[in-house]
């Protein structure tokens, strides 16, 4: 995060553009946050002096592909410790976030602390679930991020909702899971043709 005097903003839609530096593991993010958020962040780093400077702040978020792991607790909640390997990537994407902040002319600059998102990776398709999502018990099925086998590092809405229509699908017998309708599979065929 950094202050720029000549703006005034807080307001913006998050996440509204950013990069994937895949090479890296790690994605960089536009990322306005509501003002107790901002407030929070500045409290839990010490930087009381920023308090009050919401509108002046830009944030950029820097999201890394970590490695899977970690454990649910007794009471829900997930623990992870992150790899070493997880935190260099978080740097390296600090590092070059602090650099597009002061090219872009902001002071103060700071970092918040680790936050976690998405979890996922504890019912695996493959190991907890079949290929329909399904588990061991009839007529239970999961998805969510749980299902997802490898750490992604990127957000998961466009996997998911692919999967539910897949498993809605497999539901409703609408077609087998991979195969296309006749009509389709045609089209597709005279399209490669042409």
């Amino acid at each position: 995060m950094g202050n720029v005097d000549d703006i005034k903003g807080g307001r913006e839609v998050p996440m509204a553009t950013g990069i994937h530096m895949e090479d890296e593991g790690y994605v960089m993010t536009d990322m306005t946050v509501p003002s107790f958020i901002n407030f929070i962040f500045n409290i839990e780093t010490f930087r009381l002096d920023q308090l009050h400077n919401h509108k002046k702040t830009l944030t950029i978020m820097v999201k890394a592909k970590d490695s899977l792991g970690g454990k649910l607790s007794k009471s829900g909640g997930v623990r992870k410790k992150l790899a070493e390997k997880d935190k260099n990537k978080l740097f390296k994407g600090y590092a070059r976030a602090r650099e597009v902040l002061a090219n872009a002319g902001a002071k103060d600059l700071r970092k918040s602390w680790y936050l976690a998102a998405h979890p996922g990776g504890t019912v695996k398709v493959g190991e907890f679930l079949d290929s329909n999502l399904k588990t061991e018990f009839d007529n239970l099925y999961v998805c969510d991020c749980s299902v997802i086998p490898e750490a992604w590092g990127l957000p998961p809405t466009f996997t998911l909702v692919a999967l539910g229509k897949r498993l809605v699908k497999h539901l409703t017998g609408e077609s087998s899971a991979g195969e296309g309708d006749k009509e389709t599979t045609e089209i597709k065929e005279e399209e490669l043709a042409n």
